[in-house]
Order: C-alpha cells, then sequence, then structure tokens
C-alpha cells in the first residue's frame, strides 16, 4: 500500500518564553504532601522505635496536629505498644503497653466522638495512657500495624474532603514503613542470635575459650558506640567480632588442645584459619562488608601485620576495633597455658602499651575510656 508522503505531520511546540515564566507555586496541600514524603521515609539502620518516631512527628507535621501518639501492634495484634510521640506532651514518652482484641481496632479514619462500644473504650485509653490531659480527636489506623491518635484543633471536629483521604494514605503508608521496619528489627536480631550460636559451637571446641567471642563483641561494641560510630555500623562490627573465628573450625582440635609449641606448619595452619573463615563468611550473600573485617583482624597498626601486611587507615576501622577487642578478650581469659591477666593492672595497660604499634591509639584511646579508664 503506498503512502504519501509526509503521511505524519510535523509537530513543532514554542518554548522560547517558558524560561520567562514563572513557576506556579505549589498548593499547601501538595507542600505538605511533599514534606510528608520526605519526613516520613525511614533511613537504613532505624530501629522500629526510630522509625515511629520519625512517622509520628511527620503526621504532625502533615495534619497540623499538635499531637500524635502512635501505637504499634507488634504481637499478632494481640498488644499495641506506644513506640512514637510527636508535639505538646505532659511528660516523656514512657514504655505502655495495651492488651486488645482485633475486633476493637477503629477499621477507618474515626473522630473519637463518633466511635462507640469497644473501639471508643480502647482509643480513649490509648489517648490516657499516651500522657496527654487532653482526649485524641481522631484515630488513624496504619493498617494493620497499629493505630495513630491525633490531637487536632478544629472548630467543627471535623475534616474537609481533601483531607481524609490523604491522612487514610499517610496512615497505610506509615503503616507500612512499621511494618518492615519492625520485620528488619526481628531479621537482625534472628541473625544476631544464630551467629551467637555459632560462637558458642566454635569457642566450645577450645579449653577455656567458652563465650570468648562473646566478650569480643562486647568490646568491639562499646568502643565503635564510644568513638562516635551509628547504630547499624556497630551492629556490623558485633556481628564481624561473634564471626572472627569462625575459621577456628577448620582447625583439628588436636592442635587447639596442645599443650607445648605448635611446630612451623601446625602455627601456618592456625594463621591461615582467619581467611579461611573469612571466605566462608563471603560467601554468604550480604556479608561481603563483615567477611572483609574479619579477614583483616590480624592486620598490625604498623603494618607487621597479616594476612595483607596493611598498615594505619588502610586497614579497616572495623578490623582495627576487632583487634583491641580481641587483644583484651584473650588476655583476661584464662588458657590451658596460662592464667588470665587482671584486667586494670595487666590487660588495660598492655593493650595501652601496644597504642600505636600493633594497635591504632585512636581505638585504644575509645576503648579505654568506654571502660571507665581516664587517657592523660
Amino acid at each position: 500500500m503506498n503512502r504519501p508522503a509526509n503521511h505524519f505531520a510535523p509537530f513543532t511546540m514554542n518554548v522560547s518564553g517558558w524560561r520567562d515564566e514563572p513557576a506556579p507555586s505549589p498548593s499547601p496541600l501538595a507542600t505538605r504532601l511533599l514534606r510528608w514524603m520526605t519526613q516520613a521515609t525511614p533511613e537504613p539502620q532505624e530501629s522500629a522505635d526510630e522509625v515511629a518516631d520519625r512517622l509520628a512527628l511527620a503526621l504532625l507535621q502533615l495534619s497540623e496536629a499538635t499531637a500524635v501518639a502512635l501505637w504499634s501492634c507488634l504481637d499478632n495484634c494481640s498488644r499495641l505498644d506506644l513506640t512514637g510521640i510527636a508535639g505538646d506532651f505532659e511528660g516523656e514518652k514512657t514504655p505502655q503497653s495495651i492488651e486488645i482484641v482485633e475486633d476493637d481496632k477503629p477499621e477507618a479514619l474515626s473522630f473519637i466522638l463518633e466511635l462507640e462500644g469497644e473501639s471508643h473504650d480502647l482509643v480513649a485509653k490509648m489517648g490516657l495512657l499516651s500522657e496527654k490531659i487532653a482526649a485524641p480527636s481522631l484515630a488513624l489506623p496504619l493498617g494493620s500495624a497499629g493505630i495513630a491518635l491525633l490531637w487536632l484543633e478544629s472548630e467543627d471536629g471535623q475534616l474537609s474532603d481533601d483531607w481524609a483521604p490523604v491522612l487514610e494514605a499517610a496512615g497505610y503508608q506509615a503503616g507500612e514503613f512499621l511494618t518492615l521496619a519492625n520485620r528488619a528489627e526481628r531479621l537482625n536480631r534472628s541473625f544476631r542470635q544464630f551467629a551467637e550460636t555459632i560462637s558458642y559451637a566454635v569457642d566450645g571446641r577450645e579449653t577455656g575459650r567458652e563465650g570468648y567471642a562473646n566478650g569480643v563483641a562486647y568490646y568491639a561494641g562499646i568502643t565503635a558506640r564510644k568513638m562516635g560510630l551509628d547504630e547499624g555500623e556497630a551492629q556490623k562490627i558485633e556481628f564481624a567480632a561473634l564471626l572472627h573465628g569462625l575459621g577456628r573450625l577448620s582447625i583439628p582440635e588436636k592442635i587447639l588442645e596442645k599443650d607445648t609449641p605448635l611446630t612451623g606448619e601446625e602455627l601456618e595452619r592456625v594463621r591461615a584459619s582467619t581467611s579461611t573463615g573469612a571466605n566462608w563468611i563471603s560467601a554468604i550473600d550480604g556479608l561481603e562488608e563483615v567477611a572483609l573485617l574479619v579477614r583483616h583482624q590480624g592486620e598490625k597498626f604498623d603494618g607487621s601485620g597479616l594476612p595483607a601486611g596493611l598498615s594505619g587507615s588502610e586497614i579497616p576501622l572495623g578490623s582495627r576495633i576487632l583487634a583491641v577487642a580481641g587483644r583484651f578478650a584473650a588476655m583476661t581469659a584464662a588458657r590451658a597455658d596460662r592464667r588470665p591477666l587482671s584486667v586494670v593492672g595487666g590487660a588495660m595497660d598492655s593493650v595501652a602499651q601496644d597504642s600505636g604499634k600493633a594497635l591504632d591509639p585512636r581505638v585504644v584511646e575509645a576503648f579505654l575510656r568506654a571502660m571507665g579508664r581516664s587517657v592523660s
């Protein structure tokens, strides 16, 4: 079939005047929605409580309420917990819980005065326990994740037709954020418990080493937090500490329990176990950074360590923290060939003496401060 030339007429648009046209100002509603999207979205590694506080504040500013209390359903909706507040409250947030029946939860955005029966009683009690004298105005369901209470200043006690769907959509989104945060927190907790179980199994193969990795994790965690690392980074370092000895499973027990000096071949096998453990960990998707910290825990600040002879800031900070925590935990634990050193006069002094040599001075200082020792 023959088509005439230029079957489709060219489309042209004159944009020469656009640059002089002022951008239209967003409506107040659009401005608040944009602010809600920015403020409500959680940051990586925020805890469930931090997410709840973030959402309470975002709802406060979206609705222009005087106060917001967020009650989360954390236990198959058999209990509501006060997890976030924002605005004008009488005191600090204190832990509060209410046993509930799922059918008592309001199913839709509701003014408190319009609720009846058990739903009204539940919301009234939640408002009272939120520690704000005035009763809440509005109950906003957060999907299956809980309920937000809003204290509004409304002359007629009603919402405009525009605002009801906005708040309902915000409540649904807040519920999704809460659900994801709680799920992530439970998952992290289960990973931590699994790592602790592995560490106990590894340490249990050697006399006197029981609970050693747990101790390293504790000292590494308090040091990381004293250095001002964020909670996510501190937890990653603790997780690496729990798994730092995993490679020792590759060492025969007869070597681990040997009470005479190791041969050169045996010593090499012990040294290689750190890289072996790091290789095992790196094979698990998502644990690559943890594997890196484990791999370089034997490096020394002056560059004389293993496996790569890294020095100073070339060594991952988490590995430098593990080196200090591991050194202290090892010196204060009993071994088959020696008694444990005292904490203050022995182990702490030894850690301080290695500062700038095997150990990072900045990490040593943070560790000693975390342990309550003054650093001159």
